[in-house]
């Protein structure tokens, strides 16, 4: 067998996709192993209050002392394939209960960089060094046509992401170009309704447009309604809200600036479902802050049957508050983001106690993104059903692309059947 015992680990700052720095890690084995991978980074305003903290609390200029004296020296020489055992060290060297010491990017890549160095050890692709020989299926591409919220700059709809999710679709290569086409379509529509509006995309290379989020919605409405005209594939539409940045905690409401509109908890329920009525929603997302778990048990207990209501930040791929999110029936879904949790094995544990109680998984991308293609791997491994990593974009269609090789490669995989799923 290859030597999978780490030979290298060399490190350096260099920049996601909105030029901001970020850790990169190459590391190689003794059996000619490598791997090199770049730390994706969400923006400042939509990362989640539970999660993870990107980097050490003095930030990467603390990263070479601790990288230097004691997480490099401590995993040179271990087996890169005991993957639990490498991440539970990182866990212990960081000594706090959140990787609040060296922070859950440094911690992620270089566990990820781990994984990677070791299937390539193996000449295996990731999912297989995961997961094994096992029945794999494909994540459906969640596609963010129209941005706002943290994401963008200048006006904009409040809410982050205003989505689509092909349904039906016989592959994911068929998929992500009908998600391309809706976001291309969407553009062409933008041009004609907004005269200022001049092609400008946001962190994640959604549109931004000058709309409030109806708008927005009938933007795509419009957009996808010629899709399903031009494929006769049904194609249904999503929004992540990230209801933490609309939140304000003094007043206990939600404040949509675009509007000039505050709502309740209760209006805000109210809101939600009025928009999940009038167009057909298939998924929502972070409908409330990410401590009321109460409000988001009444939404899913009170969703049609054919809509996935999804929970990042109130979960923050953490396995205790995603517990206490299973016993309250606060969602059908949540989403997977190593970086929340601060390693593979970790977003592996969370990922495992979800799927055991009914909770699909969700795959997801960050808005400050790099090269590296691992989540497409992770979806596959994990049977997530369905991956957000935006449309277009370098950093986000270079994951897409990894899914049509895997695709290839695997014969008799199938794109995860969203008709079948059963809330």
């Amino acid at each position: 067998m290859s030597d999978t015992r780490i030979k290298e680990i060399l490190y350096r700052n260099v920049f996601d996709s909105r030029g901001v720095e970020t850790l990169e890690i190459d590391l190689r084995t003794r059996g000619g192993g490598y791997a090199r991978v770049a730390a994706p980074f969400g923006a400042p305003g939509s990362r989640g209050e539970f999660e993870a903290p990107a980097y050490a609390p003095e930030g990467l200029a603390a990263m070479p002392a601790l990288l230097d004296r004691e997480i490099i020296p401590a995993l040179v020489g271990l087996d890169a394939n005991e993957q639990e055992k490498i991440d539970d060290l990182l866990v212990q060297i960081d000594g706090s209960t959140n990787f609040e010491r060296i922070g859950g990017n440094t911690s992620s890549v270089l566990s990820i960089a781990v994984a990677r160095a070791a299937a390539d050890t193996k000449k295996i692709p990731l999912y297989k060094h995961l997961q094994g020989d096992t029945v794999f299926t494909l994540p459906t591409p969640l596609g963010n046509v129209i941005g706002g919220g943290a994401h963008s700059l200048g006006p904009a709809p409040d809410m982050q992401e205003h989505m689509v999710l092909p349904i039906g679709c016989k592959s994911v290569r068929q998929a992500i170009e009908i998600n391309l086409k809706v976001h291309k379509e969407a553009g062409r529509l933008l041009e004609k309704r907004d005269i200022g509006f001049a092609g400008g995309m946001d962190d994640e290379d959604a549109w931004a447009a000058n709309l409030n989020d109806v708008q927005a919605l009938e933007v795509i409405e419009e957009a996808k309604k010629r899709i399903e005209d031009e494929t006769g594939i049904s194609i249904r539409m999503g929004l992540d809200l990230a209801a933490d940045r609309l939140w304000n905690s003094i007043k206990n409401v939600y404040r949509y600036e675009r509007e000039g509109i505050e709502r309740s908890a209760a209006q805000q329920l109210e809101f939600v479902q009025s928009l999940m009525d009038r167009f057909d929603l298939v998924y929502v997302e972070d409908a409330f802050n990410s401590n009321d778990y109460d409000s988001f048990a009444t939404l899913t207990s009170n969703a049609p049957s054919n809509c996935i209501i999804c929970a990042d930040d109130i979960y923050a791929s953490n396995s205790l508050r995603t517990l206490v999110g299973i016993n309250k029936k606060s969602a059908h879904a949540m989403i997977i983001k190593p970086n929340q949790v601060g390693t593979i094995t970790g977003a592996r544990r969370t990922a495992l106690l979800a799927q055991s109680h009914g909770i699909d998984i969700i795959i997801s991308n960050r808005s400050g993104e790099t090269p590296d293609v691992s989540i497409a791997d992770l979806g596959v491994a994990w049977n997530a059903i369905a991956i957000k990593a935006g449309v277009r974009g370098g950093g986000r269609i270079i994951k897409l692309n990894e899914l049509i090789r895997i695709e290839q490669t695997e014969v008799n995989i199938q794109l995860a059947d969203l008709n079948s799923l059963k809330i």
